[in-house]
């Protein structure tokens, strides 16, 4: 083979190179335009109302992002309202089932590895004696209100730091609600269940008020049937006097065409004198 031949493989290696190379760098440039957009969408999508505000304008606008629902209200806790719905029963099998590895209710009992828990409602805290509290609990003060029970059965560890009782907790509203109207009735005496929020009851005396505007609205269609009843007797002669006048001017056309004909018709005495 000649040096000409060689030089044309030579050549045909060299340009495949070339294109193979040109193909690999025009793939990375498309592939990394296209990857750099979808970046700068998801961050777009991540930022807040107000940074893209800030990167689109010179000076920055403090915009609240229109995300969320906004319109749900949170939900009240009524523990008065709780209290006087709550079931004494259901609150006994909960007692029963997740208290008493610990505690008695009977009057008379026993303390145990906690105290005896009769007439424990309104009573002063770390109250039974021959019991000994934690200094966390003892330390605290204050008596056992229906607000400090609901707190400390929630989460006692929570409501007292250092507290040598392990519970966890009863954190359904439902069963903790329950255990403190099951304890208020092993209380002689117990103080009464707070108030319910007043909140509803001034809701319901505003709708009250708009049902008697709106009765008293309604009321007005009646007076205009009545006008409409009115307005209709007073149609009435008028269109009878109308009717009238259509007649009257109707007998006396044909009257004065009577008139006319016979004076232009010729008498019969005329006519045979001719």
């Amino acid at each position: 083979m000649g040096e000409l031949g060689l030089n044309k493989i030579f050549g045909a290696l060299l340009a495949t190179a070339l294109g193979l190379f040109a193909l690999h760098e025009l793939s990375n440039v498309v592939f990394s335009h296209g990857s750099e957009g979808g970046h700068g969408e998801e961050h777009a999508e991540t930022t807040s109302m107000s940074e893209q505000m800030c990167a689109k304008f010179a000076y920055c606008v403090d915009v609240a992002d229109a995300g969320g629902s906004g319109g749900e209200e949170e939900e009240v806790f009524d523990l008065g309202l709780l209290l006087a719905n709550a079931d004494v029963s259901r609150g006994e099998r909960t007692f029963k089932g997740q208290c008493t590895t610990c505690h008695t209710i009977e009057a008379g009992g026993s303390n145990g590895t906690g105290p005896n828990l009769h007439n424990v409602v309104g009573a002063e805290k770390a109250h039974h004696a021959g019991f000994n509290y934690s200094a966390a609990l003892s330390g605290m003060g204050g008596s056992w209100t229906y607000e400090n029970l609901n707190q400390w059965l929630t989460n006692p560890s929570s409501y007292a730091r250092g507290t040598s009782m392990s519970f966890a907790g009863l954190r359904r509203d439902a069963d903790r609600i329950n255990v403190i109207a099951y304890l208020a009735s092993n209380t002689e005496n117990p103080p009464p269940f707070p108030e319910p929020l007043p909140a509803a009851e001034e809701g319901g005396d505003e709708a009250v008020e708009g049902e008697e505007a709106t009765t008293e609205e309604g009321a007005a269609p009646a007076e205009a049937t009545d006008g409409q009843d009115a307005t209709t007797e007073e149609a009435a002669p008028a269109d009878e006097t109308v009717t009238e006048a259509v007649e009257e001017d109707a007998d006396a056309a044909d009257s004065t065409a009577e008139e006319a004909f016979e004076e232009e018709a010729p008498t019969p005495t005329e006519e045979e004198g001719e």
